[in-house]
């Protein structure tokens, strides 16, 4: 009895220990918050591939569900939906893409029209969903008294790219050609998106801007956004991969799930192993060039290559990190000129941080005229924290006075 004793309290101790060993950058202004965020994200993770070993779910459906089901529960407790009122928000679809609707009502009485903004949500493709961000896009559309659409995009493994690009380009295509429907003018309609849903909004900027006959996006607003998955070795990927708020390898996981939902190549994507010496000499390497983040290091030296000539390694459907509806840096400077402005807001600790840069310096390269606020001692993910995070509350207001001005 005694031995089982002791067993079990060394068990508790161990387990005490790891969970209370949370690695915290040291000028972060609210450590216990970032602690937090970080041991939810590594529990539930381990709980998640647990149940996968049980054969309860896969690994991304069980973060999905325990997530969301967190999520929705702290908001619920902490707010009890309050947040909408003065808002009718209602759940359909949009040429058969389900999305959520957040009109003020004072938006309906207006007698003129108001501008309108299509929010794509993150999750690395996988998980979270239109619930999981009802309280921030219900704060944007009352405070900003526009029509905010939420789009819930297909997600993957169950459905790998294109499915969430095609999903977010046909919602945002109907909004542009019924907004009057909604009392909103179609050519003051922007596009907006946190992480995987940056990905996405920049995607479906790329990909409309080509398109006649349509009313052209009013600006795009990038939230810490995932731009490229051809270098997993960028110095925001070096220096902050370890910090369980979005880890290098949970990172490179979304990707993989997104792509073909083969995670055997887990370790190659993560050393860079997933491209050719032909790919890292490409201009496609250039446009994701360390000099534009650390200024003082040597430019790199690429050559132009036809895309259709690069070989890679047998990776099922590889190629596809240089499609710009995937990876929207890998499109070309010729692609970038002519863009609607673009905010775009990137955080310290942060793996996706230089994406973010990297973006906004080619667009302003092409000369897209751009607004770039970074967050020094904040972490991904951090914005819906508005509410709670002082440095969250400052970047929700400089995100809404950007929208408010080029809306």
């Amino acid at each position: 009895m005694v031995v089982k004793a002791a067993l079990v309290f060394v068990v508790v101790a161990v387990l005490l220990a790891y969970y209370s060993h949370e690695p915290v950058p040291p000028d972060i202004p609210q450590p216990t918050l970032f602690a937090s965020f970080g041991i939810v994200m590594r529990t539930v993770r381990h709980m998640a591939k647990i149940g996968e070993y049980l054969g309860i779910g896969t690994e991304p459906q069980n973060v999905r569900y325990i997530l969301g089901a967190l999520i929705n529960a702290g908001v619920k407790i902490r707010t009890g939906m309050s947040y909408r009122e003065g808002l009718e928000c209602t759940d359909t679809t949009f040429d058969g893409v389900r999305v959520r609707v957040y009109e003020p009502v004072s938006a309906g009485q207006s007698s003129g029209k108001v501008p309108g903004l299509v929010y794509i949500h993150g999750g690395g493709w996988t998980i979270l969903s239109v619930d999981a961000f009802d309280e921030l896009t219900a704060h944007v559309s009352k405070e900003l008294g526009i029509v905010v659409v939420s789009v819930e995009y297909r997600l993957a493994p169950e459905h790998v790219f294109p499915a969430a690009f095609d999903d977010s380009v046909a919602a945002t295509k109907f909004f542009l050609q019924n907004a009057e429907k909604y009392n909103v003018d179609s050519a003051r309609i922007g596009i907006s998106g946190d992480s995987a849903g940056g990905n996405l909004a920049a995607a479906v900027t790329l990909a409309l801007a080509k398109e006649k006959g349509l009313p052209k996006l009013k600006t795009q607003a990038l939230l810490y956004p995932a731009l490229q998955a051809i270098d997993f070795q960028t110095p925001s990927y070096l220096d902050h991969g370890h910090l369980n708020t979005l880890t290098k390898d949970l990172m490179v996981a979304y990707w993989i799930w997104y792509l073909n939902n083969d995670q055997s190549f887990r370790e190659a994507f993560k050393a860079n192993n997933h491209t050719s010496d032909q790919l890292k000499k490409s201009q496609y390497a250039g446009y994701v060039d360390h000099k534009m983040v650390r200024p003082n290091l040597r430019p790199k030296v690429v050559k132009p290559v036809n895309k259709e000539n690069i070989e890679f390694p047998e990776i099922p459907n590889i190629a596809t990190i240089l499609d710009p509806r995937f990876a929207p840096l890998m499109a070309d400077d010729a692609d970038l000129k002519g863009l609607p402005p673009t905010y775009v807001m990137t955080c310290e600790y942060d793996v996706l941080r230089d994406d973010g840069v990297m973006y906004a310096t080619r667009l302003r390269n092409a000369g897209v005229r751009v607004e770039h606020d970074y967050y020094e001692r904040s972490f991904h993910g951090f914005l819906p924290q508005f509410s709670d995070n002082e440095l969250a509350g400052t970047a929700m207001e400089k995100y809404l006075t950007y929208l408010r001005k080029n809306l």
